[in-house]
């Protein structure tokens, strides 16, 4: 009844799958009450393994209360919980079936997997910035309050001692002037928009939004998603072209004005004030996605354009993603009044709230203004980063233009080659191991308005998540693959009639 295989490759240690092997069988109801284990001897000589680890296996399952060892009798099975069987379902005739359901599309800029590659991904953060010490320091005192976190229910909203220090940090940062009884705790941006997404659907007709194009992918997809009425008008480098937004009435317009994403450009102060303008004679709701501004490389960086919202139209939302890591999943929203217990009882309803014991740790990090200096640290560290990527990149691309060096982790290269050359670029890097995104690998559908208007191709350069040394190997990877390539093309073009007639 028992058989046991052990696999010495697998990484698990013998032990281990000894055990697992043992208590599977006993779920499953293989091994009954009373039924005796082999004796260790025996078990050791049938394995081919040392005692001791038969002996470590035994006296876990003795721990865990599955067996009990007798005296003169062995190793005998105690456990009687087993999982009964289900029966068998008769299949019915002409049975109904259930609904066919369409899985919303993700882009790559939302979820992509690991790979092994150098990559200069979007919106990714240094991996080795996390503040370990202040978490290990905090996360080891004990107290009441942390037990109480992890076994009772709080505010859907939000811990208020985050709220508190959220508030006072987009003051200061950002120009924001809030309560924290306008800020809501989300689980990442992400969150936020599908909050907003299902409760302006749910309550319109027909929802009309306003996107950038091109658009960060994980709102253009939850939009189309849901069946909104999206319409996209092009951005360039100062932002969205505020002059083409539609003049009928809209519910909701997604903007990036800080970093647009993907492009890179900031959106003027000019622009900035036209959109609200629009905003209210449209009765729109403007959506400021400043997911990366909290990093920004000059001297005079613009208000946001919640700062600068008399009306109470613009929805705020924030994240930690950027700055302790996704894996956090921590963001935050400042909603307008008229729209604020309407989000609160949506994010109830889909959650209950987000982690209350990392709400506390973070309101607490910030309270002592620990954040704020690890901050500063985080952005000289990308400052250099950056200029490491800049030089380069003017350097190998001397006719080429880059975006988006006012803030965030991301750089864009308006470039020179063409589209085919750079197709042969990114697939000769690839071959290298050094891997980035141009708008092909990016594309969501929201880029078609942009593309009617520019032509030149688009490289994205992340490079939050890759250290200098990294970043100058990268680079020389790229100039000498561009080098051939421009060598190449030459010789295409030094070729003549009489070169390609037969000898």
């Amino acid at each position: 009844m028992l058989d046991i295989h052990l696999d010495p490759s697998s990484g698990t240690p013998l032990q281990q799958q000894i055990f697992q092997t043992i208590h599977q069988a006993l779920l499953q109801g293989e091994l009954p009450v009373g039924y005796r284990l082999p004796s260790i001897r025996e078990l050791s000589r049938n394995l081919n393994v040392a005692r001791i680890t038969i002996v470590m296996a035994y006296d876990k399952l003795i721990q865990n209360g599955y067996v009990k060892s007798r005296p003169g009798i062995g190793y005998e099975v105690v456990f009687s919980s087993a999982i009964q069987k289900a029966p068998q379902s008769a299949r019915i005739e002409n049975a109904r079936e259930p609904v066919k359901l369409m899985p919303a599309s993700v882009g790559q800029d939302v979820y992509s997997p690991t790979t092994p590659e150098l990559y200069c991904r979007l919106g990714v953060p240094d991996p080795h910035a996390f503040p370990w010490p202040s978490w290990r320091k905090w996360n080891n005192s004990a107290s009441n309050s942390k037990h109480h976190l992890l076994t009772r229910y709080h505010s859907p909203q939000g811990l208020m001692s985050l709220r508190t220090e959220l508030a006072r940090f987009l003051r200061l940062t950002r120009g924001i002037e809030t309560q924290p009884e306008n800020v809501i705790v989300i689980n990442g941006i992400q969150e936020g928009l599908a909050l907003l997404t299902q409760l302006f659907i749910l309550n319109t007709k027909s929802c009309r939004v306003v996107t950038e194009s091109p658009c960060y992918s994980g709102a253009w997809h939850l939009f189309d998603y849901y069946q909104a009425e999206v319409e996209t008008v092009a951005v360039d480098e100062h932002g969205i072209q505020v002059e083409h937004l539609p003049s009928r009435p809209t519910q909701l317009c997604y903007v990036t004005p800080s970093h647009q994403y993907p492009v890179g450009g900031t959106l003027s102060l000019e622009r900035r004030c036209a959109l609200l303008t629009w905003a209210q004679k449209t009765g729109a709701y403007v959506i400021e996605d400043d997911y990366d501004s909290v990093f920004s490389y000059n001297s005079t960086p613009l208000p946001a354009l919640k700062a600068m919202d008399e009306d109470d139209r613009v929805i705020y939302i924030g994240t930690f993603s950027k700055t302790l890591g996704p894996g956090m999943r921590m963001g935050y929203m400042v909603c307008p009044d008229a729209i604020l217990t309407s989000v609160q009882n949506m994010k109830a309803l889909s959650n209950s709230g987000s982690n209350w014991l990392q709400q506390q740790f973070l309101a607490d990090f910030m309270h002592d203004q620990r954040y704020y200096s690890y901050l500063r640290k985080l952005e000289q560290e990308y400052a250099n980063r950056q200029r490491i990527l800049v030089e380069g990149l003017q350097r190998i691309f001397p006719q080429g233009r880059i975006l988006g060096i006012e803030n965030g982790l991301h750089l864009t290269l308006v470039c020179p080659l063409t589209v085919k050359q750079v197709e042969q670029l990114r697939e000769r890097c690839l071959l290298e191991n050094i891997r980035f995104d141009t708008l092909v690998e990016l594309a969501n559908g929201s880029e078609v308005a942009w593309l009617k208007t520019v032509s030149s191709p688009l490289l994205f350069f992340g490079f939050g998540g890759l250290n200098q040394q990294q970043l100058l190997h990268v680079l020389a990877v790229i100039e000498l693959q561009v080098a051939i390539i421009q060598q190449e093309a030459s010789a295409e073009l030094a070729v003549t009639p009489d070169d390609m007639l037969p000898v």
